[in-house]
């Protein structure tokens, strides 16, 4: 180093203060800018540096797309490490050469109507967020009063009418804007309440209100004129997060008026969620709102949750024992002692009544979390219902191993008699009605992974036969819990029709769950033969090399199956197939491909036929209260599915009994492109001829 750098270094270290702004880095090394300093020299005993940049990259060229090599010291720390620092993409404090850290606009600078009327329309063409004040650090507004912004919008709406120096069409225009603001405040402010007659009341009102305003919003877009500086996403440095800069989501100005009319339109229906009908119509309702396209938005998905259980109130006006209560009455217990509210009352420790009471409240204590669960998670994004779902099921399968050790408890009090059959088995039967009913939650639940494995494009087209055959294996084992549930509601039915205690209210209950056990088993049923067919036209059409199977490298057969019942590996049961089971069952090797569409064609008639009835259903015996059209809606679109399934089966039928002595038939097969299908959780291919 020279003698004026080190002298220029002495000075400027000499002159330090801490209020000084940054330095000159290439000062303070010792050398310009425009020279910097050549790669040091290694000299160290015992080590020779050799520098194998060349050979590297070479060694990389033959890797294949998607080959990983990872030395297994090689951690998470050392990952981090080896972040590039002053990369925009991922340091959030890199500022280009003259950029500063804060944002210098001009608040208090005039605006034009145009560039007001920008800044509020590109307001709403940002992608929205599910903001959590606490992860991030940032408060959103908190101290200032709501009622004071409604004022103030008043207010100002006041002044741009008396004013006259703007054109009546942008007065118009800002003022519909500030009203909408005004209106969008107030809806959101109501949206709190759970009452149910002020919702459909006043909150229906003001949702509908807020739709009316935006015929006129579209109308006068062109009129704003962007304020591009007016944005930033410099707020992003300033947030307390772990994660990379995010880019700004920019939607067009008519995608963003799409997504707040959904929101309107969505927030509107998500209040019917409070008209309680029984729980199994609560449960469709959410399953059917959640299952809209477009998804609801985030929002108008955290109202749904909050109506459903805010406060762990059920709607805002139950317990969650009553909702428990009404599930367990119509799928396992009707009129049952069980569910007696007079047990509460007693208190002699030695009184059955007193033992069944406490030990049914301990079960739903431990029920409650697991139903509140399913819920919660059904209010989530389409990915991570699937998600969370492979984990509560575990839940579930111990709260059917607790309710199993429940029942055993409570059959000391209840003195209930078994079933002898020895024609079914040896043993005596007991009803197990708490286990029986979480196990038939578990299954639905079970059906939902996979049918959403679908819908998600998690398998792969030659995956389809044998994910198909598994979701017709859960739900026939579905089906025969339900006719074992049956059997024994129908064994204590016969038995109280010939008692004395009987009333109206008891018929009612017996009434309504074998009514719902039926529909049950119907839907069922036909789930069951509609996933049959297609697992047996999908394994003909593998037969027919119509399904190319992509090269996998890094896995084989084995590991994939194991990949896809992951999600069960813990479930007790259903048990899961072991793979060489699995694999004789779906390819049926002994079976003829005209056999197998045989079979496919006639499992989806008796699908299609069920399907038939279930939609004919009304509201009431379908336990769609409060979303029949939606319910109407989704089993017609399941019957459109069946229907072009049935159509598919018989061409490829067709094609092979004109098949060649080569053995290739003329015909190709193309999947539904993405939300183009009848039903997301049936992928029916269309079958085209070719020319030979």
């Amino acid at each position: 180093m020279s003698s004026n750098h080190l002298e220029a270094l002495s000075n400027q270290v000499a002159d330090f203060d801490l209020d000084d702004g940054p330095s000159n880095p290439a000062l303070l090394a010792g050398y310009e800018p425009e020279q910097p300093p050549p790669a040091p020299i290694l000299q160290s005993k015992g080590i020779l540096a050799i520098d194998i940049t060349d050979q590297f990259i070479d060694a990389t060229q033959k890797l294949d797309i998607g080959q990983l090599i990872k030395d297994p010291f090689f951690t998470l720390f050392e990952a981090v490490g080896a972040l590039e620092i002053m990369d925009q993409k991922m340091d959030s404090g890199y500022l280009e050469p003259g950029e500063t850290m804060e944002d210098d606009y001009n608040f208090s600078r005039t605006l034009l109507p145009e560039e007001v009327i920008g800044i509020i329309d590109q307001l709403l063409c940002y992608e929205e967020e599910d903001f959590v004040t606490h992860t991030y650090n940032r408060d959103l507004l908190e101290n200032i009063d709501h009622n004071l912004i409604l004022d103030f919008l008043i207010t100002t709406a006041d002044m741009l009418a008396k004013s006259e120096s703007i054109s009546t069409e942008m007065k118009s225009a800002l003022s519909k804007r500030l009203k909408f603001r005004a209106t969008f405040m107030r809806t959101v402010e109501a949206a709190n309440t759970r009452d149910e007659s002020y919702a459909f009341s006043e909150l229906k009102s003001l949702w509908e209100e807020l739709c009316s305003f935006l015929p006129e919003l579209k109308s006068s877009a062109k009129l704003g004129r962007p304020v591009a500086d007016s944005f930033s996403v410099k707020i992003q440095r300033r947030l307390a997060s772990t994660v990379p800069p995010r880019p700004i989501v920019m939607l067009t100005q008519d995608a963003a008026f799409d997504h707040l009319e959904r929101l309107c339109k969505d927030g509107s229906i998500a209040l019917e969620v409070l008209h309680y009908f029984d729980s199994h119509s609560l449960m469709t309702f959410v399953l059917l709102f959640q299952a809209r396209s477009p998804q609801p938005s985030v929002y108008v998905r955290t109202l749904l949750q909050y109506y459903l259980f805010g406060d762990m109130i059920v709607l805002g006006h139950m317990s969650i024992r009553q909702l428990l209560d009404d599930d367990f009455e119509s799928v396992v217990l009707p009129a049952s002692i069980l569910l007696d509210r007079n047990n509460d009352e007693v208190e002699v420790t030695h009184d059955p009544r007193f033992n069944i009471a406490s030990r049914m409240e301990i079960f739903r204590s431990r029920a409650a979390g697991s139903v509140l669960d399913i819920l919660r998670t059904i209010c989530q994004n389409r990915c991570r219902i699937r998600r969370t779902l492979c984990h509560t099921i575990s839940d579930w399968d111990q709260l059917q191993l607790d309710g199993e050790d429940m029942d055993q408890e409570l059959r000391a009090f209840t003195k209930e008699e078994p079933i002898i059959n020895p024609e079914i088995s040896s043993d005596p039967m007991f009803s197990f009605p708490l286990s029986s009913w979480a196990y038939f939650h578990k299954l639905r639940q079970m059906e939902w992974i996979v049918q959403m494995g679908f819908e998600l494009q998690t398998y792969q087209p030659d995956e389809f036969a044998g994910m198909y055959w598994y979701l017709q294996y859960l739900a026939r084992t579905r089906n025969q819990h339900l006719e074992r549930i049956r059997g024994f509601t129908i064994r204590s039915f016969s038995n109280y029709r010939t008692s004395s205690d009987t009333s109206e209210e008891k018929h009612t209950q017996y009434v309504n769950s074998i009514s719902f056990i039926s529909y049950s088993m119907l839907e069922a049923t036909s789930t069951y033969g509609f996933a049959d067919a297609l697992s047996s036209l999908f394994t003909v059409l593998s037969r027919l090399s119509l399904i190319p199977t992509p090269s996998r490298p890094y896995s084989d057969d084995i590991m994939r199956y194991e990949l896809r019942m992951k999600p069960f590996s813990s479930i007790g049961l259903p048990e899961i197939p072991p793979y060489s089971e699995f694999t004789e069952t779906v390819l049926q090797p002994s079976v003829s491909i005209l056999h197998l569409l045989t079979l496919a064609a006639d499992s989806i008639s008796g699908a299609k036929k069920g399907l038939e009835v279930l939609s004919k259903l009304s509201a009431k015996d379908s336990y769609s209260q409060g979303s029949h059209d939606s319910w109407i809606a989704n089993v017609k679109n399941c019957l459109k599915a069946c229907i072009f399934a049935s159509i598919t089966i018989g061409a490829v039928k067709k094609a092979v009994e004109g098949m060649g002595k080569d053995g290739k038939v003329n015909i190709r097969m193309e999947f539904p492109e993405t939300g183009k299908g009848y039903h997301a959780w049936w992928v029916v291919p269309k079958i085209v001829s070719v020319k030979s």
